[in-house]
């Protein structure tokens, strides 16, 4: 069996051909003759090819032959295909074809021998081809069908069965069965032939090869560290671990209240098991118990152990150098009690009383008032548990015992003499958890693996009538958008042993509706639809758009049941009104691809399954993998056909029924301890926005709680939502489907509102195991219904991943990344600032050092910065120290994530619908993936993405140097004008160029202007500035080259003189606080990669800050004025605006006037 060499995130992984689903290149036998073979081959698949030993004697131009078998196509041909042979399917080769219908071969694309056979679809027909001196015989049913003569060339030694690469004439391509094919040498004669065909094939007893196999199960697996790692190996500073800093308990209440009848629980205190003794919950959940009591801290809920144990000084911040090295990973190796008290509300007394976990990781045991109430597995599992008996008035006490995941596995630490390490480990045996935690190439092991309440507990009251996972679907939205029409399914449970009647009523924008329910014991669900509530037809309603594309609209939706005419329980929920459609490319009954469009709410509605996702269905095709549609599905309204193919078999989304440029990145983790409240994920959603982002993907399900998904909905992110599986074929496999399925439930019922979600990946980089893919699968159709779920997060109907290397910008253009890319990376430097404060120890700073290595500057890996030191030192020169580095390391961030998005523009539509960053957001203060800093700093890597990102867009094509304009918005964009400006390296403009044009809605230019002759007269290094401007004369998009001829030329760069550039800045008032900072360059020579910061009186960053645009360049004479968004207006009054750049000369401003 051939190996074959993969790319995947953990870097270069060995895999059997057999594991995966591409075109299978195999040893023919040695014997003569080779054969016989037995085929299938897809019309929409790809061909099996098969390497006959080299010295064949039959190949060479003088040997007589025959090549025989049996073919039944799959469907009628109206084109010209071939369908198997020997040698090239392109050049020199001896294949059998169907054109029109009939029987041909061919010998290369001019010398066809045709006859009038008909190869009839499903019918089975024995075909020969027999060369004897100078004359080819065609035989078909054993009977000669036509003759002429042998063209005497030798051919390459490959057998093709179903070819895609064929000569221009050949327009389709074969799909059907191939039997019993054998190629020989010496010349049947008719009798031979006539006994061939006087045996057909029997389908039931053939044993088909398929030439689109279906995809593989997993076969092999990576455990992660089998041992530690050398001690020798470990990173090392140059300076003592710091002295661990407690932080001020909050003063927060007990019980905070959340609405009339819930209230969150706090005051929440931990220990560590083993301190305990033999303690149990009994004990530990009575009022009066006082065991280990030195041992309690105020805990941090919701959070992990270790946020706690870090909050109180127990350990030093592990986000800062090598501090991580100072906590020991035996935290995830024992178990821990948390434990609150509270006095019950009264409000809650006399009620069923309900306490909801939101999130334990990994299991929970949970006691009240010294009776254990109940267990929770897995990290996305609620815990429910009635405590109506067991709550009294008075003190009552909660005790839970938390134990981590049970497989953490063993940590590699990065250092530059270990390298990166592997991805992950054992920890992916327990499914549903966090199992980046072990340790991956963008963070370190995470000491506790996340073990805790790392969501919040709340304490609910109700009466006999309980509200249930509320559903609101769109369900038909009009190809205008004027109309609406919902759907709402309102579970009702009912805990009385009889039947509860009640009223509901439901209440959002300007609508409200109340129906009279009579509900049986145990529950029921309550459907409201347009037919039966006419409320439910909306005019005109305000849509959930990305970002982009226009407003996120959410409503709010009231519901409440009433019994006896009290208040039984109440709900509030956020919704929007959206419609999420697939571009996709499909098998259909036939084994033919076809470009579709699918409505899954529609076919939701109908009770039919559309996409069949189980291994059998994903088959490989040109360019992939696709998965199929189910029997039938093909004619059905929620399927529709599509014309035009050019994407396949790529997926394009559409939302309302615009298709969307889809840009954006991944989100490994949100914060690598899960510390994940609103206050501190809302900066970095805004900067996803503000950088022109519509996309994050909830990489592996590492992201999966309420903020996230809330802020998603708010600011226009789609998300695409992983669950918790990774790469096949090196990552384990979940130990526990049901667990694993379980969870999965709980958070398909728990976000299935969010807009924001528009798809479900099954697992990162491959199909999970039948057992889950089908039941994730079953688990979509029947708790979602509306939205594409699909096994793998790459090569099905979507690109492969990678790279993650530096790669030169022209690639972006030309050959990386295409079609719908969910992972593509680079090496993304932070700021200078945000460095230093992540790696504070002056002697770890310069050179390279395990501190950088640990900080995820990879040396070996997915992200080896070899090839980004090597063109960093070629084109600018070897870097002098750490400012000189950071400097010229910016130079590159901008230009190399400027290219990933201007490569996806430059072919949109056309070759690409999708591209997302590896990623966008740091977990923790990493230096390889991101565009922004864990703190919240933005580098150049950020003004580059935001840039190109662009909804309206001016941008050079490379390599051709062609100016183009791209429009991402549903509307035109008319009476535009654009400017080219080529400046000499001296800052002399060389050329100015204008041309008008219209730019059409969602879709890229022609080439406006093309200044590859103009840059002939820059000497070999120069620039180029370009403008888009409207009708009134207002820059809409700009944009900055630098263009070198070499790498030695661009060299020329750290010649540029330096230049004085004058800054002033003002303090406006408006929404929010906004520092005007105006930049100018009074200078004759080009100011490049000009950096403004905001500090503090101190000389500490403003962060968060929201910058309109930084990372200037600036021709001669040129102002730019630049908006700086703070947290208030007392912190910009006080503020200090630092300026540095490639070439300018360092200056600050003071913020002037009061707002």
């Amino acid at each position: 069996m051939l190996m074959v060499r993969r790319a995947f995130r953990r870097g270069a992984l060995w895999v059997l051909c057999a594991c995966m689903a591409w075109t299978a290149v195999e040893a023919a036998p040695a014997d003569d003759p080779p054969g016989p073979y037995d085929v299938r081959v897809l019309a929409g698949g790809v061909a099996l090819t098969k390497k006959l030993p080299a010295q064949t004697p039959w190949l060479s131009a003088d040997a007589d032959w025959s090549v025989s078998g049996w073919v039944r196509p799959s469907r009628s041909i109206t084109g010209a295909a071939l369908i198997a042979g020997i040698g090239d399917p392109q050049g020199t080769g001896r294949y059998f074809v169907i054109d029109g219908g009939t029987l041909g071969f061919a010998q290369g694309a001019d010398n066809v021998l045709r006859s009038t056979q008909t190869l009839r679809a499903d019918s089975w027909t024995q075909v020969a081809a027999v060369a004897q001196g100078a004359r080819l015989t065609l035989y078909a049913n054993g009977r000669k069908v036509a003759s002429g003569r042998v063209q005497r060339n030798a051919i390459a030694p490959t057998l093709v069965f179903g070819p895609r690469q064929q000569p221009a004439p050949y327009t389709q391509h074969f799909g059907g069965d191939i039997a019993g094919f054998t190629a020989q040498a010496g010349a049947l004669d008719a009798q031979a032939i006539a006994r061939l065909a006087a045996n057909a094939p029997d389908p039931a007893l053939q044993r088909f090869e398929d030439a689109s196999p279906g995809w593989r199960v997993q076969v092999k697996q990576m455990a992660g560290q089998l041992a530690p790692q050398p001690a020798a190996t470990l990173p090392r500073s140059s300076a003592a671990f710091p002295a661990p800093v407690a932080q001020p308990v909050p003063d927060a209440p007990v019980l905070q209240s959340l609405d009339a009848a819930s209230w969150r629980v706090g005051a929440w205190q931990l220990a560590a098991a083993p301190e305990l003794g033999q303690a149990t919950g009994a004990t530990l959940s009575r009022r009066d118990d006082t065991t280990g009591s030195a041992s309690w801290r105020a805990a941090t809920v919701p959070g992990t152990v270790l946020t706690t144990l870090v909050d109180r000084g127990v350990y030093p911040d592990p986000d800062i150098g090598l501090n991580n090295m100072a906590i020991p990973e035996a935290l995830s190796r024992q178990d821990w009690w948390y434990r609150s008290s509270f006095d019950l509300p009264a409000a809650a007394q006399g009620k069923r009383l309900e306490l909801l976990f939101n999130g334990i990781n990994y299991a929970g045991e949970v006691w009240v008032n010294g009776v254990q109430v109940g267990r929770t597995r897995g990290a996305f599992a609620r815990g429910r548990f009635d405590v109506s008996t067991q709550l009294k008035p008075g003190r009552n006490v909660i005790a839970v015992r938390v134990s981590p995941p049970p497989h953490p596995g063993i940590a590699h630490e990065q250092s530059m003499s270990a390298g990166v390490g592997e991805n992950g480990g054992m920890q992916a045996l327990d499914g549903p958890t966090f199992i980046a935690s072990e340790g991956w190439d963008w963070i370190p092991a995470v000491r506790d693996r996340n073990a805790g309440l790392w969501q919040d507990v709340q304490l609910h009251a109700s009466g006999p009538l309980a509200l249930g996972d509320i559903q609101v679907l769109t369900a038909r939205l009009a190809p205008d958008h004027q109309r609406a029409e919902l759907e709402i399914n309102v579970p009702l449970r009912n805990d009385t042993p009889a039947a509860v009647q009640g009223s509901v009523q439901l209440a959002f924008g300007d609508v409200t509706i109340q129906r009279q329910v009579t509900v049986p014991a145990g529950g029921s669900t309550l459907k409201f639809t347009a037919g039966d509530t006419p409320q439910l037809r909306l005019v005109n309603p305000r849509l959930w758009w990305p970002n982009g594309y226009g407003e996120p609209a959410l409503y709010t939706l009231h519901t409440s049941v009433d019994v006896a005419g009290a208040r039984s329980d109440a709900q509030q929920l956020r919704f929007g009104i959206r419609e999420v459609t697939y571009e996709l490319s499909l098998f259909d009954d036939d084994g033919a691809l076809r470009r579709v469009l699918v409505d899954l709410n529609q076919a939701r509605q109908r009770g039919e399954r559309i996409v069949d996702v189980r291994h059998a269905a994903i088959r490989p095709v040109p360019g992939g993998n696709a998965q199929s549609l189910y029997p039938g599905a093909l004619g059905s309204p929620a399927v529709q056909q599509l014309d035009d193919s050019t994407l396949a078999p790529h997926l394009v989304i559409r939302i309302n029924g615009v298709r969307i440029a889809v840009k954006g990145g991944n989100w490994g983790m949100d914060d690598w301890r899960k510390r994940v409240s609103r206050e501190r994920l809302e900066p970095y959603f805004r900067l996803q926005r503000e950088a022109h982002f519509n996309v994050v993907r909830n990489w592996v399900g590492q992201n999966t709680e309420a903020s996230f998904f809330e802020l998603a909905d708010e600011y226009g992110m789609l998300v695409l939502n992983d669950f918790w599986q990774s790469t096949q074929n090196y990552n384990m496999e979940p130990a526990d489907a049901a667990l694993f399925l379980d969870n999965a439930a709980e958070v398909i019922k728990r976000f299935r509102n969010h807009p924001s979600i528009v798809l479900w990946f099954g697992r990162n980089e491959g199909v999970p195991a039948p057992i889950l893919n089908e039941g994730l699968d079953k688990l979509v159709a029947e708790l979602d219904g509306t939205r594409w779920y699909t096994g793998s997060s790459n090569e099905i109907n979507l690109q492969g991943s990678g790279p993650y290397n530096y790669r030169e910008p022209v690639a972006y253009f030309n050959k990386l990344a295409q079609g719908f890319s969910v992972e593509v990376g680079t090496p993304s430097f932070s700021t200078l600032e945000s460095f230093t404060a992540s790696v504070p120890a002056v002697g770890d700073q310069w050179p390279i050092s395990d501190a950088w290595a640990y900080h995820d500057w990879h040396q070996s890996g997915n992200g080896d910065t070899n090839s980004f030191m090597r063109t960093l030192t070629d084109k600018l020169g070897a870097p002098t120290g750490l400012a000189d580095f950071e400097r010229k390391a910016q130079l590159l961030n901008y230009e190399t994530h400027r290219a990933i998005f201007e490569g996806f523009n430059a072919q949109l539509w056309s070759k690409n619908s999708g591209r997302l960053l590896w990623m966008s957001h740091p977990a923790w203060p990493s230096n390889m993936w991101q565009v922004y800093s864990h703190d919240y700093d933005t580098h150049a890597a950020y003004y580059g993405v935001r840039n190109a990102a662009e909804i309206l867009h001016v941008q050079m094509n490379l390599p051709g140097y062609e100016v183009v304009v791209v429009n991402n918005a549903a509307t035109p964009a008319r009476g535009l004008r654009v400017r080219a400006q080529v400046y000499a390296s001296d800052g002399k403009l060389l050329q100015q160029r204008e041309q008008a044009l219209d730019a059409a809605a969602v879709a890229v230019s022609a080439p406006v202007l093309q200044l590859a002759p103009s840059l002939k007269d820059t000497n070999g290094l120069g620039f180029v500035r370009l403008q888009l401007l409207d009708r009134d004369a207002v820059v809409r998009s700009r944009n900055f080259y630098w263009v070198a001829r070499d790498a030695v030329a661009m060299r020329g760069l750290d010649a540029l003189a330096k230049v004085p550039l004058q800054l002033t800045t003002q303090l406006q008032q408006g929404n929010e606080a906004v520092l005007r900072a105006t930049v100018r360059n009074p200078s004759q020579q080009v100011a490049l990669n000009t950096k403004l910061t905001l500090v503090d009186a101190q000389g500490q960053r403003i962060l968060p800050a929201y910058y309109s645009d930084n990372y200037l360049s600036l021709v001669p004479g040129e102002e730019r004025v630049v908006d700086i968004r703070g947290p208030s207006a007392a912190t910009l009054r006080n503020a200090t605006l630092q300026l540095r750049g490639w070439n300018a000369e360092p200056s600050t401003g003071v913020a002037n006037g009061a707002p």
